[in-house]
């Protein structure tokens, strides 16, 4: 027999007693509570108002009182606003894939912020450290001097970011080797007889950009050669982006013999600007990439690239959150990436692959 409770007895409510009264999921329910972007609006409002009738809401609120913890992981994630942008979102769909795979099992939930600009960026996670919307923070896209890191490591707030800023702060982050990276390219490109390389690059206020001419300088200097830096081309790394400059570098009275794309999108607007002009990538002029994603390896013809997933990356940036915000101290959680050379073509001029040790 079923044990009677007491007149005037309330039994606490729980996710499952909202599930009962809204007719959603447990795991909708606890999306919303958590203020999951993925509920919409509406859905949110009805579970809400069934938690404040019931009083759970009251019950949430104690526990992020006691804890000192929202129990959201934010994520800046930028919405490109160049129109034609034909790239858009594809490597942040990866990251947060990875980012999403750290945190599974985790009592976190994802937040994602988008913004337009880098002063939204900024603003946006001011607000998050001010009114404590999150407990952490991930954002990419670093420049070379980065408000967002200078104001996150004065406040002491809990963040991963991925690339680093040129500013000598101690704090988590995740990052390619990108000196490395260009300068093993164009060392490549340099030692099979190249002397005329280019680089099609993202724009100079991102430190990755900084260090990707680092490198590229570098291995022209180590060969004792001047390096062809008016063959730099800095941009908005779309696929147009990549064909037009190769088009204008391509023009000019001295052209490159050789080109170092900075992504995929621009390298495959870099290939489609020399077929229109007549040009066989490996034969008449060489391509080398780098590629996070692997469509490389679908290019005609497959271009040599350095590759590094952006997923494992994602996943980096989710678990070195997760170590920082139960208090890891930052300068453990530091991990940089050089990624991998897949040689797809001989990339010299007279039919030798040559590459740097």
């Amino acid at each position: 027999m079923a044990e009677e409770k007491p007149a005037g007895s309330r039994l606490t409510p729980t996710i499952k007693t909202l599930a009962a009264r809204t007719g959603y999921s447990i795991g909708t329910i606890s999306k919303a509570l958590r203020g999951s972007p993925v509920v919409t609006p509406s859905t949110r409002e009805a579970i809400f108002a069934a938690a404040r009738e019931l009083g759970y809401q009251a019950n949430a609120r104690g526990m992020a009182l006691r804890t000192g913890r929202t129990y959201q992981a934010a994520v800046l994630m930028p919405i490109t606003s160049a129109a034609g942008y034909e790239w858009d979102g594809v490597e942040y769909t990866q990251i947060l894939s990875g980012i999403s795979q750290a945190l599974e099992g985790s009592d976190y939930q994802l937040a994602v912020h988008g913004y337009r600009k880098f002063d939204d960026a900024c603003a946006i996670a001011r607000r998050i450290v001010d009114q404590r919307l999150a407990d952490g923070l991930i954002f990419s896209g670093v420049l070379s001097d980065d408000a967002r890191i200078t104001m996150l490591v004065e406040a002491d707030f809990p963040f991963v970011s991925l690339g680093r800023c040129r500013k000598p702060f101690v704090y988590a982050h995740v990052d390619i080797d990108n000196e490395w990276a260009a300068y093993a390219a164009t060392a490549r490109l340099i030692a099979g007889g190249h002397r005329r390389v280019a680089l099609i690059n993202a724009g100079p206020r991102y430190s990755y950009a900084l260090d990707r001419i680092d490198g590229f300088s570098r291995a022209f200097r180590e060969a004792g050669l001047t390096p062809s830096l008016d063959l730099v081309r800095g941009g908005d790394l779309s696929t147009r982006f990549g064909r037009e400059s190769t088009l204008a570098l391509v023009n000019q009275p001295a052209p490159p013999t050789a080109l170092v794309c900075v992504n995929e999108s621009t390298t495959l607007g870099a290939m489609s600007a020399l077929v229109s002009l007549g040009l066989a990538v490996g034969v008449d002029i060489d391509v080398v990439a780098y590629d996070d994603i692997n469509v490389s390896a679908y290019f005609s013809p497959p271009v040599t690239t350095f590759y590094q997933p952006i997923e494992v990356l994602g996943r980096r940036l989710g678990e070195f959150l997760l170590r920082r915000m139960a208090g890891e101290k930052p300068a453990q959680l530091v991990e940089i990436f050089r990624p991998e050379l897949i040689g797809r073509q001989p990339d010299n001029l007279g039919g030798r692959l040559i590459g740097p040790d």
